[in-house]
């Protein structure tokens, strides 16, 4: 499958404890402040536990989308998602069905991907989430080396003005 194309994205690189690059706050300003917290914060967790790693964020009609990847081919390789919505967040698993989850937070019932719904940041503090996500990142491949800064590699797709039709209008 072909990585995402880098048209219309911003690239950042920074460590694991960054501040969120200023597009994304833009896109979290339409849902409730606790929202806006609660994405914060599991973008906070997944980068401390996943990086190095890939991350690409995009915004849709209904939803906030936070990709997180071994590789630049986020969607390919992708570890796990997070998605904002008005009253709750999803942090999604792409092969939950491959991780242990003896708490049973996992959801859904797709072929491979599960995921835990949250709606409070008093949430990200069990240790079983952490869990997860280790588990996530050793299934991925994901290498931390000793000595390294775990960097995290951020593209922002942003909106592309939009393209007149190759062709007259007719009517």
């Amino acid at each position: 499958m072909p990585s995402i194309p880098v048209v219309n994205c911003r690239i950042f690189t920074a460590t694991t404890m960054t501040q969120p690059p200023g597009q994304l706050l833009e896109f979290l300003h339409r849902y409730p402040p606790a929202i806006q917290s609660l994405m914060l914060g599991v973008r906070r967790l997944i980068h401390e536990e996943l990086a190095p790693c890939h991350e690409y964020i995009f915004n849709m009609r209904s939803t906030l989308v936070l990709v997180y990847s071994a590789t630049e081919k986020v969607m390919a390789d992708g570890v796990c998602n997070v998605t904002a919505w008005k009253k709750h967040v999803n942090l999604g698993f792409v092969r939950g069905t491959d991780l242990e989850d003896p708490a049973g937070l996992l959801e859904g019932t797709g072929k491979a991907m599960r995921h835990i719904q949250l709606h409070a940041l008093e949430e990200l503090g069990r240790r079983e989430i952490r869990g997860l996500l280790r588990s996530a990142r050793k299934n991925a491949g994901i290498r931390r080396r000793r000595g390294v800064p775990a960097e995290v590699v951020t593209r922002v797709k942003t909106r592309s003005a939009a393209t007149p039709f190759p062709w007259p209008r007719l009517f």
